[in-house]
């Protein structure tokens, strides 16, 4: 059941970073932002999403189902809090926005990369030479 948690949240993550890519335009107008800054966040958010399902066909251990949780709650606070902003004519909306999206997705990519493939440092393991 984890696994298939991880794997629907990824693929959400997914279809809405193509969905964005699609929509780059009126993203753009209606957050009053910066091309360059949407790219970024759309492309991270897409790269997280492919590390995250890759993460469920492999592994889908408990232990990280943690941080896409809390991803996930803030996006939606950030989604609000962007929305009211760009409402008001406020480009801060945006920055806040495709702000956390990337520096959330890029974090989501490390925890599932590096967090669990990465190398262990532990001093349980054997050293070999």
């Amino acid at each position: 059941m984890r696994n298939s948690g991880f794997a629907v949240d990824g693929i959400i993550k997914l279809l809405l970073a193509v969905l964005g890519f699609i929509f780059i335009g009126g993203l753009e107008d209606f957050f009053l932002a910066p091309r360059w800054l949407v790219i970024t966040a759309l492309v991270l958010l897409f790269l997280s999403a492919a590390t995250q399902i890759s993460y469920a066909v492999t592994k889908g251990e408990k232990r990280y189902l943690k941080f896409p949780m809390v991803f996930d709650a803030l996006l939606i606070v950030t989604v609000v809090v962007g929305l009211i902003l760009a409402a008001a004519s406020n480009p801060a909306g945006a920055w806040i926005l495709f702000g956390l999206v990337g520096v959330g997705s890029l974090g989501i990519a490390v925890v599932f990369t590096t967090g669990e493939n990465g190398p262990s440092f532990s001093e349980d393991e054997p050293q070999s030479s």
